[in-house]
């Protein structure tokens, strides 16, 4: 798709919409300052290694500094983190993304203590496609929280599993 018709690129939107995913919040340190946005793409990528793949649209703040970090974090939202979900995806409120509930070292990317799952990353690759870059990440520690009801994004609308 290179986005010469505008037809396919509205369809496709479409489509996408009705596709189901998980809000993450990617997290990286940069010179002892935590960065952080919200994003639906991610995915498992390998069992072996454990590892997983997440999208970042290269005109994001956090993109050319994800290019240049060692590690980074993946923090699964549970469906009662809906205000981090808006908070991350939100410029103006950049200055209250990690205010609380966050463990901050920055020895490590920012862990969000109460997600559904986090799970810490060394950047292993990275691939330009389109409007976004391609990271995967190996798997290097996992947290999970006991209960199961991710924070969901469909329809352009957050909520959450009915299993």
């Amino acid at each position: 798709m290179d986005g010469s018709d505008p037809q396919l690129v509205g369809t496709f939107r479409q489509a996408m919409r009705r596709v189901a995913s998980t809000v993450n919040i990617i997290t990286i340190c940069v010179d002892g300052q935590p960065m952080g946005i919200t994003a639906t793409a991610m995915s498992s990528l390998s069992m072996d290694p454990p590892s997983l793949l997440v999208c970042i649209n290269r005109a994001t703040a956090l993109h050319n500094s994800l290019e240049d970090v060692s590690h980074f974090g993946v923090n699964v939202l549970h469906a009662d983190q809906q205000h981090l979900a808006a908070m991350f995806a939100d410029r103006e409120q950049k200055n209250l993304r990690f205010a609380e509930g966050w463990e901050l070292d920055c020895t490590r990317p920012p862990r969000l203590e109460a997600a559904q799952a986090s799970l810490l990353c060394r950047r292993i690759d990275h691939h330009p496609f389109g409007t976004h870059s391609i990271f995967i990440g190996v798997v290097e520690h996992v947290e999970v929280r006991d209960d199961i009801d991710p924070l969901l994004y469909l329809n352009g609308q957050y909520g959450r599993a009915s299993i």
